[in-house]
């Protein structure tokens, strides 16, 4: 579902691009409504040829190993891990440059223009999602949470592409889901599947830290899942109610989310007290980035409202994928609890030992010639041979010197 909505989300914005590339009677400006013409329609199967194709790309390089084996039986192409990642990494980078794309005025006072914006935000996307992907597509929750933030991104980049709002980055960023049109529903059905996908997984986002080696505290996994599903919930809540209706109510779902996620944060220790360092510095990290900011939106005014609420989006969303990229370190050992109860065995005496009648280990008798024996069939003879069998051999030796005949058998 998350694969075919974003599919939807890069349908129209390659066909806002193509009609105001190549259509016929638009004015070429970046921003403006979707209006579609009679000669636009011939662009409408390009444009969903290649969604669909980035659909099925994404629904393959999230998919399962058992998933995957079966697409490997018919020898296609492209499935191994480095291709998979490489394709969510081409994939994060698109959305970064396109973004920097529909909103190109917002960056002509930084050094390096837009272009120079754009080709480091993509580059960074890429390469970073490329690497995460890489070391943590065996787990399941990190794959479908991904797509998960990917359709908040798609989804409000397709609003960005063809909103009528003009320069809404100048107001903020819930500007995209106040104009009633089809753009607004792209931003706000993005935010609420979002949220909703946030809430659902809150316990697949935490199930790691069962193990006893994060030594979580009593009441600390089921308070974490209930501050993720107040973070996707809140998030809901902003979809479900645009600033331009309840703006009170949109501006309380906004700060509960910032609220939660702060907690989330500031107690990771206090939820589980051996949680790994690199999740630690990335928790404090996030609510040093987070409270910087809003500093520098409310008290200093060099960033607006957009930057704060775009980089506490970005926030919640990277440090869920941290949590379960660092947690999961071992998806595969699902059958530890089961080997602790195994009790190691003695180990045997060697096959070739035998005892006296004192129970002493004592070397076993060997004997010259014969056919060979196989060392794993080796087998012990008593140390101490009957009487009549030591007459026989030394019957066999007088013979051997012609002093005598053996004797007759029988």
């Amino acid at each position: 579902m998350y694969a075919l909505l974003i599919a939807v989300a890069i349908t129209i914005v390659l066909f806002h691009e193509f009609t105001s590339q190549f259509g016929f009677g638009h004015d070429g400006s970046r921003l403006h409504a979707l209006a579609v013409h009679g000669e636009d329609v011939v662009w409408a199967l390009p444009a969903i040829a290649l969604g669909a194709a980035v659909g099925a790309g994404l629904v393959v390089a999230s998919g399962s190993r058992a998933g995957v084996s079966v697409l490997e039986r018919l020898s296609l192409p492209g499935l191994g891990r480095d291709s998979r990642a490489r394709s969510i990494g081409l994939v994060w980078g698109a959305i970064g440059v396109l973004a920097v794309h529909f909103t190109g005025a917002a960056f002509d006072g930084v050094p390096g223009g837009p272009s120079g914006v754009a080709v480091l935000l993509g580059t960074a996307l890429g390469f970073g999602t490329y690497r995460l992907h890489r070391h943590a597509m065996e787990h399941e929750a990190y794959r479908t949470f991904n797509l998960v933030a990917m359709l908040l991104a798609a989804g409000s980049l397709a609003s960005m592409s063809i909103t009528p709002t003009g320069e809404w980055w100048t107001r903020n960023f819930s500007t995209l889901g106040t104009s009633d049109d089809v753009a607004a529903a792209c931003f706000n059905v993005a935010v609420v599947v979002s949220g909703a996908g946030m809430a659902g997984m809150s316990a697949s986002l935490t199930r790691a830290l069962l193990a006893p080696r994060f030594g979580v505290r009593r009441g600390g996994l089921i308070t974490m899942r209930a501050l993720i599903v107040v973070i996707g919930v809140s998030l809901m809540g902003v979809g479900l109610m645009p600033i331009d209706g309840p703006t009170d109510l949109h501006n309380a779902a906004a700060l509960c989310a910032a609220a939660a996620f702060a907690v989330l944060c500031v107690g990771v220790q206090l939820w589980a007290r051996a949680v790994p360092r690199e999740l630690v510095v990335a928790s404090y990290a996030s609510i040093a980035i987070e409270v910087t900011a809003m500093v520098l939106y409310d008290v200093v005014g060099v960033f607006n409202l957009t930057v704060f609420e775009v980089v506490a989006f970005a926030l919640v969303f990277a440090w869920l994928i941290a949590l379960v990229a660092i947690t999961h370190a071992n998806p595969e050992d699902t059958d530890a609890a089961g080997r602790r109860h195994l009790v190691p065995s003695r180990q045997a005496p060697h096959p070739g030992a035998a005892h006296d009648a004192a129970g002493r280990r004592t070397r076993p008798a060997t004997r010259s010639g014969g056919p060979p024996r196989r060392p794993a069939a080796r087998s012990s003879r008593p140390a101490h041979r009957s009487g009549a069998l030591r007459d026989v051999q030394r019957a066999l030796r007088r013979g051997s010197d012609g002093a005598d005949e053996p004797p007759e058998p029988g």
